[in-house]
């Protein structure tokens, strides 16, 4: 489609699913790190529980074992918060740092959810 309207953000969205985004929040998530200039984070990061069982992470920066949650509205069923719960505390038995967003908050107050990455990342021994 090399006339199409919008070619560019039409490819870039097909390339960032590719890549691993599974929802508009996702992407708005995805956006909102490289306008902050922070490092390319792994999407649908591939982890194996205790019992073997395969998790994806929404975001996951490798090199400072920094995971992002981005929660949508399933994620207040009591079952849902149950699993998300176990596979945190999990993560934190690792040593991996976690942050969590309601896709809400990506969307409404991305300077907040910037400077909590930033935080964390530097935290974790991002030089910024």
């Amino acid at each position: 489609m090399p006339r199409a309207r919008r070619r560019r953000l039409i490819l870039r969205t097909a390339d960032d699913a590719a890549g691993g985004a599974h929802s508009l929040a996702e992407l708005d998530f995805l956006s909102l790190v490289r306008r902050g200039g922070l490092p390319e984070p792994t999407r649908q990061k591939v982890r194996y529980d205790a019992a073997g069982r395969r998790r994806y992470l929404d975001v996951y920066f490798d090199r400072w074992r920094l995971h992002v949650e981005i929660d949508g509205g399933q994620h207040l069923d009591p079952r849902t918060a149950w699993t998300d719960m176990r596979r945190q505390n999990d993560l934190w038995i690792e040593g991996d740092r976690i942050l969590r967003f309601p896709a809400w908050v990506v969307r409404n107050a991305p300077d907040e959810v910037l400077a909590q990455l930033r935080a964390a990342l530097t935290a974790a021994g991002w030089p910024g």
